[in-house]
């Protein structure tokens, strides 16, 4: 992927950013978790796949102390994921060098010309998320680090926008679900809540088990109210859930001031419900009696057959219940001032002291979970606005 960000974009990351990839998977603690944590939700789509002959394997995941108990969703229990308020943020504040001041809300960054002078904006009673005061941070630089939504609304907001594409170009790895009813106890909400994966970037996407809390399974499943939904249901402990994860690469989203607008491409369409046909393969191929997918009206499917004739490719996207969880773009990275939005180190063109530091610099949509990615861009552009102190 980094090289054909050079190639296409630009992209050409300060120093040795393999080497920052490979901190971040140290600090973290990637490892890939032991096959009896794992659960039956992952082992039986492994077994699926390894029916069909297709190309994957246990994910590696940062968290090392991972006790299995499913709950990702909710906020990791046991304290066993490797999150970045327990290793970078940590770090830095045992320096002694680092203060770290919660529930401030940032809303202009003031400046005099190309240079920013403060960043101003509202303290939060915690609790009732109401104002509680002002505040005003002076530095001699600034980084701003308010993710893809963010950072281009806070661009826009202070005037430091420096073209048109602040804002545009955002991705976001649309993902979609099927679900396989089995004879046995799967309980997918025990064990590693995304475990195992199938490789199909080639054909631009991936599979993923996961788990889901039963009311976020009950909205997914594409089935109206009523019997069917109901005896669907009924096997949740049978049931056994994954995802096709799409590499978007023709839709079309805008951040706005108070809005985000999606088109979503033709050509994602297609990749997403090829891969949930895919998943049901899997399915079937590891003993399933019938599948249901996030797609409205495709029913109950009980055979390769169903599948294919209930998720063609000519299926309307507005009959999908996608989510999303990896935003990227927006404040995209280039060499070229008139095409980006920051230059390679990260600092906003037309600036001299303010940088972006999160996903919203990506130049494209990466195509596998990006969090390792992020922290490296993280560390680059950080050493590069220390440097510039």
């Amino acid at each position: 992927m980094l090289k054909g960000w050079r190639e296409d974009s630009g992209f050409n990351p300060k120093g040795d950013f393999e080497r920052l990839l490979d901190e971040v998977w140290s600090t973290v603690g990637v490892i890939v978790n032991p096959e009896p944590i794992q659960g039956r939700n992952n082992t039986i789509f492994k077994q699926g796949a390894e029916a069909l002959g297709l190309k994957g394997g246990w994910l590696e995941r940062g968290a090392p102390g991972c006790t299995g108990c499913g709950a990702c969703q909710i906020g990791c229990p046991s304290g066993g994921k490797n999150s970045v308020d327990r290793t970078f943020l940590a770090k830095a504040l045992h320096t002694g060098r680092v203060g770290v001041y919660a529930d401030c809300r940032v809303e202009d960054l003031p400046h005099d010309g190309a240079r920013v002078s403060s960043a101003t904006g509202r303290l939060m009673e915690p609790n009732a998320q109401a104002p509680a005061g002002g505040f005003e941070v002076k530095a001699k630089r600034f980084v701003l680090s308010g993710g893809p939504i963010g950072s281009p609304r806070l661009l826009k907001r202070a005037g430091l926008a420096p073209n048109e594409h602040v804002g545009q170009h955002l991705h976001f790895h649309p993902a979609a679900g099927v679900f396989g009813a089995f004879d046995e106890d799967i309980l997918h909400w025990k064990g590693v809540s995304q475990g195992y994966y199938v490789d199909a970037w080639d054909e631009g996407y991936l599979l993923e088990t996961s788990t889901v809390t039963p009311d976020l399974h009950y909205v997914g499943l594409g089935l109206p109210f009523g019997p069917e939904l109901n005896a669907v249901m009924a096997d949740l402990r049978k049931t056994a859930s994954a995802g096709a994860m799409v590499h978007d690469e023709d839709t079309v989203g805008v951040v706005n001031a108070k809005s985000i607008s999606l088109e979503f491409g033709d050509g994602d369409r297609r990749r997403m419900l090829a891969g949930l046909r895919r998943c049901a393969e899997v399915y079937f191929a590891a003993g399933a009696r019938y599948v249901v997918s996030s797609v409205a009206g495709a029913g109950v499917m009980r055979d390769m057959a169903q599948v294919n004739a209930q998720l063609h490719e000519d299926v309307s996207f507005s009959r999908i219940t996608a989510i999303s969880s990896h935003p990227m773009g927006t404040c995209r990275t280039g060499d070229d001032p008139a095409e980006s939005v920051v230059d390679p180190s990260g600092l906003v063109w037309g600036t001299d002291n303010l940088h972006v530091a999160d996903a919203s610099v990506f130049p494209s949509s990466l195509g596998v979970n990006p969090q390792i990615t992020v922290m490296a861009c993280g560390l680059m552009i950080g050493a590069e606005a220390a440097a510039r102190v």
